[in-house]
């Protein structure tokens, strides 16, 4: 790679110093001849002579002029032609390079297979996966490359990076051969990780089987390399020398162009000098009077283009007696005066009448105390134009450096525009404004008719305590409870994609099916299937519920869970042990249709003083103002504390506010403590 850079690197500066050459040259050749070729003119038509015949130069020079740019565009063609293939072969390389690292990456995997058994089998058949799609990838690329290439020199008959099709073809073949070798071995490997019957024998004879593929890989790989380098190298020499050939043949052609058209030129140039000589005399004498009047007129026209050229904006100076001196195009325009009415007159004609009375003392007061206030300071004021309209105008005021007599700029730019824009933008934003308190009042009206729709379908249960804190109006977290006919008790904890009203809206259809599903003492299995189709059939693609349920006996004895898309569920018992973690086994509500083996809750055995808690990922992922997150760790901590009276609600709720501590909420956060009131011998001692 590093020596294709540097080939790369000198064909570029090759073909910088090709083309500045050739350009300089042509320029210098074309103007040198164009000059003289004007000078002769204008000698011949002041000094008035007869001309004799003059040589046809323009047909030399157009001859001339199409050989040089057909030379040219044949050797960019060429340059063209050459960059494709080598930027074809570099490509190669580089993916050449990049698949013998990912073979030695999926060596040195399973490698850490065979030689630790600590290693973890999923995380390192994970890195084994990767590396292999990896290899997958490049080898589909450098397949469909060579194939491409094969298209185009059955077309056209370039050679293949540069090298024999034939020879390059077998050994892309075997290095093919060689990789999917290594991909059959490395799929086995997986496939036996995945049925866990893996063991330090197979992946001995496994890694052993490999390695001697991946050996023979790098040494054809190596040669391969080698060969398209040393490929890449002489084509890189061969254009060099074209290039140069090029070159030395555009300066030769430069030089015997000059040297014909110098020998014409030189020729006329010497049959009209003794014709003219004598005319020149008396011409330098007129030259030399209309040089000094031209020197005078260019130090005016220098003086006015400074002032009224330089911009496109209005520009007006005025003598110290407040006299119009100049008027450009732009303020006649503006003003609707024409500058022969302006100059000569008192700048007041552009002002209205309030303005135009104090204007003179500010010019006396100016000229006696020198008080600058006004010179290099914007401001607007009120200009008046011919018709007497009026319209604002900002205006900057400057002194022309030692001017004689003293002379004042004024650059002024009409502010009409700018008003009527500043104007929109102010109704504009008096529009938002009144749309967003509109927007708030909806959301208002909204969240309290969601308020009162969950409400209703929620009972209340001494066992549950809730925290639900909202990012927006609207929570996309949502807490369901019911008491059922049987006695159990049900706890939903959801999570709705996105935030405020968009998450919010899946929240209605959820509360109605769980109302009525708990009123016929449905199981939870038969609940989640049924809140799945409903939110399959109402929600846009990307939006999709993270779901918690459980549902404890009557005995309190034992809880279902379900867990679909939300962190672990976890049970604690009274001296703040994490007894059992229960994780997300099925997919969340409304992505896909759920099968008939998916239909399971997991069944946890509750003991005196056990609590669950069900909480969303706003929980661990609630950020103090150094965008810190609070961490899964932070909040088991807070779990682990004995308590016979299950106070830890209060505990993580006071840490968690002091934690984020007014930061911006970047997430619904909900939790829910369900604690363990009553076990079944109680109720036996009861009764």
């Amino acid at each position: 790679m590093f020596s294709y850079l540097a080939i790369n690197r000198s064909v570029l500066q090759e073909d910088l110093i090709f083309k500045s050459f050739t350009n300089l040259k042509l320029n210098s050749y074309y103007k040198t001849t164009i000059n003289l070729g004007h000078e002769l003119m204008d000698l011949i038509k002041k000094s008035k002579l007869d001309m004799p015949v003059q040589p046809k130069l323009k047909k030399h020079f157009i001859l001339s002029t199409v050989l040089l740019v057909v030379v040219i565009l044949m050797g960019q063609s060429y340059q063209d032609y050459h960059r494709r293939q080598e930027l074809y072969d570099a490509k190669q390389l580089h993916n050449y390079h990049q698949q013998a690292q990912s073979t030695t990456n999926l060596i040195y995997q399973i490698l850490s297979l065979k030689g630790d058994n600590s290693v973890d089998i999923n995380s390192a058949t994970a890195e084994i996966l990767k590396e292999a799609k990896q290899l997958m990838s490049l080898e589909s690329t450098l397949k469909l490359n060579f194939q491409k290439l094969q298209g185009a020199n059955s077309k056209s008959g370039l050679d293949i990076a540069n090298a024999n099709a034939e020879q390059v073809l077998e050994q892309q073949q075997l290095l093919s051969h060689y990789v999917s070798e290594m991909l059959l071995t490395t799929n086995e490997i997986l496939a036996l990780a995945e049925s866990n019957a893996l063991d330090s024998n197979h992946i001995s004879k496994l890694y052993n089987k490999m390695l001697i593929n991946h050996r023979l890989y790098n040494n054809e790989s190596d040669r391969l390399l080698e060969k398209l380098s040393g490929n890449l190298q002489a084509d890189s020499n061969k254009d060099r020398i074209i290039v140069w050939f090029i070159v030395g043949f555009i300066l030769m052609l430069v030089v015997v162009t000059g040297v014909i058209f110098y020998k014409i030129i030189s020729g006329l140039v010497n049959r009209q000098f003794l014709l003219i000589k004598e005319d020149i005399e008396e011409r330098e004498k007129n030259e030399q009077a209309m040089s000094e009047q031209a020197q005078l007129l260019l130090e005016k026209r220098m003086k006015l283009q400074s002032i009224l050229d330089s911009t496109l904006d209005s520009i007006i100076t005025i003598t110290e007696e407040g006299l119009v001196d100049s008027f450009n195009k732009t303020a006649e325009v503006m003003f609707g005066y024409s500058a022969a009415e302006v100059i000569g007159q008192n700048v007041t004609l552009l002002m209205p009448e309030n303005y135009a009375k104090e204007h003179d003392g500010y010019l006396k007061k100016y000229r006696d105390t020198a008080v600058r206030k006004v010179i290099g300071i914007g401001r607007e004021v009120i200009g008046q134009r011919k018709d007497l309209s009026q319209f604002p105008i900002y205006l900057s005021v400057s002194e022309v450096a030692e001017s004689k007599p003293r002379l004042f700029t004024g650059i002024l730019n009409d502010m009409t525009e700018w008003k009527i824009v500043d104007d929109k933008l102010k109704a504009a934003l008096e529009e938002l404004q009144y749309k967003q308190a509109l927007l708030e009042d909806e959301e208002q009206i909204a969240r309290h008719v969601f308020e009162n729709i969950t409400a209703s379908n929620n009972d209340n249960l001494p066992e549950l305590s809730t925290w639900i804190v909202p990012m927006r109006t609207f929570s996309g977290d949502m807490m369901l409870s019911a008491v059922l006919p049987s006695g159990a008790t049900r706890v939903l904890l959801c999570d709705f994609t996105g935030h405020g009203l968009p998450a919010a809206l899946g929240a209605v259809p959820v509360s109605s099916v769980h109302k009525a599903m708990a009123q016929k003492d449905l199981p939870l299995e038969i609940l989640m299937e049924e809140l799945n189709n409903k939110l399959k059939a109402l929600l846009p693609t990307g939006i999709f519920c993270c779901i918690a349920g459980i549902d404890i006996d009557a005995t309190r004895t034992h809880a279902h869970i379900w867990n679909a898309g939300l962190p672990e569920v976890l049970l604690v018992n009274k001296t703040g042990e994490i007894t059992k973690r229960i994780k997300s086994d099925h997919l969340p509500l409304g992505v896909v249709t759920y099968d008939r083996s998916e239909m399971h809750c997991v069944d946890v055995a509750l003991q005196r003083g056990d609590s669950l808690y069900v909480y969303s990922d706003g929980m661990t992922e609630a950020e103090n103002p150094a965008g810190e997150m609070f961490g899964q760790q932070r909040f088991e901590e807070l779990l682990m504390v004995a308590t016979e009276n299950g106070d830890r609600m209060n505990n993580i709720q006071n840490t968690v506010n002091s934690y984020i501590n007014n930061a911006p909420a970047n997430d619904d956060l909900s939790l829910l403590q369900i604690k363990t009131l009553v076990m079944a011998d109680e109720l036996i001692l009861e009764s």
